[in-house]
């Protein structure tokens, strides 16, 4: 099961609120989700998000991905979690390249 980190609307037509959850990637947007970690208000101008920052690396660590918005929210009230997210996205990339590179090393010799 693909997870994602994403937004889920709420409230009225004109008068919108997010949960900012953890659900499957292919389900609605403002379906069923594991686990809400915080909210965003846009319509306030300060203190419009909230977001628990140590299950966020929790579901980091089991491969839940973010999406563009989230890492945008995150950025702003937890930057140390979008930067440990960063490097370790580019720690698999570095590991598939030296996969690679191994590879082609291999069927050289």
């Amino acid at each position: 099961m693909a997870l994602r980190i994403r937004l889920r609307q709420q409230g009225s037509k004109n008068r919108q609120t997010y949960r900012i959850v953890v659900a499957d990637a292919h389900t609605r947007r403002d379906g069923k989700y594991v686990e809400k970690l915080g909210f965003y208000l846009p319509y306030l101008t300060e203190n419009n998000c909230e977001l628990d920052a140590d299950r966020m690396m929790y579901w980091l660590n089991q491969g839940a991905q973010m999406s563009e918005q989230v890492q945008a929210l995150a950025g702003q009230v937890a930057p140390n979690v979008l930067k440990v997210f960063r490097e370790q996205k580019q720690a698999i990339q570095a590991k598939k390249i030296a996969k690679k590179r191994a590879k082609k090393a291999k069927a050289k010799v």
